[in-house]
């Protein structure tokens, strides 16, 4: 049966197809193979993308993995939203969620960063081609079910970001905004790394047009000692520092003594993205081996921070989040990273 088939409107960009409805579902993986050797450009400074330091793909519950991988060429006409079953609206979702996973990550950076900094990396990193090698390396594009009259305009980037946009949509739905903070943020430590060497390269010992001579060789005659001269106050200088009297040993303040670094760590102070910073930085690398031990009601989680292959530090807690927070603060404290 012959239906006529207009897709809405994309970027501007009105497409009428005629088509055959066959009564099989095409699947994108038929697409050509694409190599992961590419070199884009961040605006001002090269990057290259090593697909082997991208994190695993985290896992979507339940049925909502279909409507991901659902493209809107699908959509049967006449439905209302509820019954689209495509992954438009979760496209939409995960753009915006998208962007402030990023806007997280660079927040957390340490040194921080300043607002118009923050904005301008950002940017930086959303015209980079960062989204489509991440899609490549995921072989999401291959998972994709949609119309055959579609699947050439799968190659356009608009196409490509709705895909990944879709996924990060899902992956909010299913587990929330701290599991797209923490998927998105293990995705940018390359990008970053490129962007903090960028950074150290502008840096100016000094300011730009003045002029430092060299210091000046002192010369090898004898010089007499000038006589003693009675020292000159100005009006600006403060008096000189009066003698305190000693005080004895008995009646001294003892120092405060200083806060336990090693203490367990506290739900409204989040340590790990201080330690996953220092760790991408120091370019060393973090596991997190988790152990839950005792009843489902009132059990006791233990995690251990693994850097390099060995046990830096050990954390328990009520839940997984402040144990990993108590392992990640010990085993920065281990590694000497104050």
């Amino acid at each position: 049966m012959y239906r006529n088939m207009i897709l809405k409107q994309n970027n501007g960009l009105g497409v009428l197809m005629n088509s055959l409805l066959p009564s099989t579902i095409y699947s994108a993986e038929n697409t050509l193979p694409t190599t992961l050797k590419r070199t884009r450009s961040l605006g001002i400074d090269s990057r290259k993308f090593d697909a082997s330091r991208v994190p695993p793909l985290p896992r979507i519950n339940g049925d909502l993995i279909l409507q991901v991988f659902t493209h809107k060429s699908l959509r049967r006409p006449n439905v209302s939203p509820a019954d689209y079953g495509d992954n438009e609206r979760l496209a939409d979702l995960g753009r915006v969620a998208f962007e402030v996973a990023i806007t997280h990550t660079l927040f957390r950076k340490r040194p921080m960063l300043r607002a118009s900094d923050i904005s301008k990396r950002r940017d930086q990193l959303l015209s980079s081609a960062m989204v489509e090698d991440w899609v490549t390396a995921y072989g999401l594009k291959s998972k994709l079910r949609c119309h055959p009259n579609v699947h050439p305009l799968l190659k356009a980037p608009q196409e490509t970001n709705s895909i990944f946009y879709a996924y990060v949509g899902g992956l909010y739905v299913s587990s929330g905004p701290q599991a797209v903070n923490d998927w998105i943020s293990g995705l940018l430590a390359q990008e970053l790394e490129a962007l903090h060497d960028e950074a150290d390269s502008d840096m100016e010992p000094n300011p730009v047009g003045v002029y430092t001579p060299p210091p000046k060789r002192a010369k090898s005659e004898h010089m007499s000692p000038p006589p003693p001269s009675r020292p000159i106050f100005y009006a600006a200088q403060p008096p000189p520092t009066p003698v305190m009297r000693q005080i004895p040993p008995h009646q001294q303040i003892p120092p405060a003594i200083p806060p336990n670094p090693l203490a367990p760590a506290q739900p409204s102070l989040p340590f790990l993205p201080l330690f996953n910073q220092a760790a991408m930085q120091r370019r060393v690398t973090v596991e997190y081996l988790a152990e839950f031990s005792g009843p489902s009601h009132a059990g006791r989680w233990a995690v251990k921070c693994i850097v390099n292959g060995i046990c830096k530090g050990e954390g328990t807690g009520s839940n997984k989040q402040l144990a990993k927070e108590e392992a990640a603060r010990k085993a920065y404290y281990s590694m000497g990273w104050t």
